[in-house]
């Protein structure tokens, strides 16, 4: 066999043992959601995880070309865990990356009322259609099987996403985009100290 053929191969195998762990991980993340109780919460500044992964995600967003915006509004504290409010923003925003197109953008904006705070991640990117809107959330539901295997997806993402904002008493929808791409919003509950502040 070639070295080019046996390199291939390696580099084949090295990536399903990737995605395989991707799944594993992702599988023990649900069964604690459906298991565990919740963990005790504490402040957590949304505004200050949403950076943090848009900085953790440049170097995906550079790769791609796609521009990622932020519009964050200060005093969005939340009462959750901080590792868990940071899975749920990770996964929209990379989702809204890598399934984008060359070129396009992402905005991630943050946004509070006197009683909740609202995070959306929007994207120009190739949309779900209609049709598959009310599955997206099901666990190891893909909606373009090929695309999102080539991505890396598990079809895990949304589903933890959905678990861990319900886990934390609020909800996560999502919709159609116009002209393109799609809009996620997730709505949780302020933390006491910060009710009754600012309004939009």
């Amino acid at each position: 066999m070639e070295a080019d053929t046996v390199r291939e191969f390696v580099g084949d195998i090295g990536e399903e043992a990737d995605r395989l762990t991707r799944i594993s991980e992702k599988l023990l993340t649900l069964t604690r959601l459906d298991s565990a109780p919740a963990p005790s919460p504490e402040p957590v500044d949304i505004k200050q995880v949403a950076e943090k992964v848009c900085h953790m995600l440049k170097p995906l967003s550079d790769a791609v070309n796609v521009t990622v915006e932020r519009r964050l509004e200060e005093g969005c504290i939340v009462p959750a865990n901080a590792d868990d409010i940071y899975q749920v923003a990770f996964n929209l925003i990379e989702n809204a990356i890598k399934y984008n197109l060359p070129g396009g953008s992402v905005i991630v904006t943050l946004t509070r009322t006197e009683t909740v705070a609202e995070l959306r991640v929007e994207d120009t990117g190739v949309g779900i259609p209609e049709e598959d809107m009310p599955r997206i959330f099901d666990r190891f539901y893909r909606v373009d099987k090929a695309r999102s295997r080539a991505a890396g997806g598990t079809g895990l993402g949304l589903s933890i996403v959905r678990d861990t904002v319900r886990q934390h008493g609020g909800v996560v929808s999502a919709c159609q985009r116009s002209p393109d791409g799609t809009c996620f919003t997730v709505v949780l509950p302020l933390w006491e100290g910060e009710k009754g502040g600012r309004a939009l």
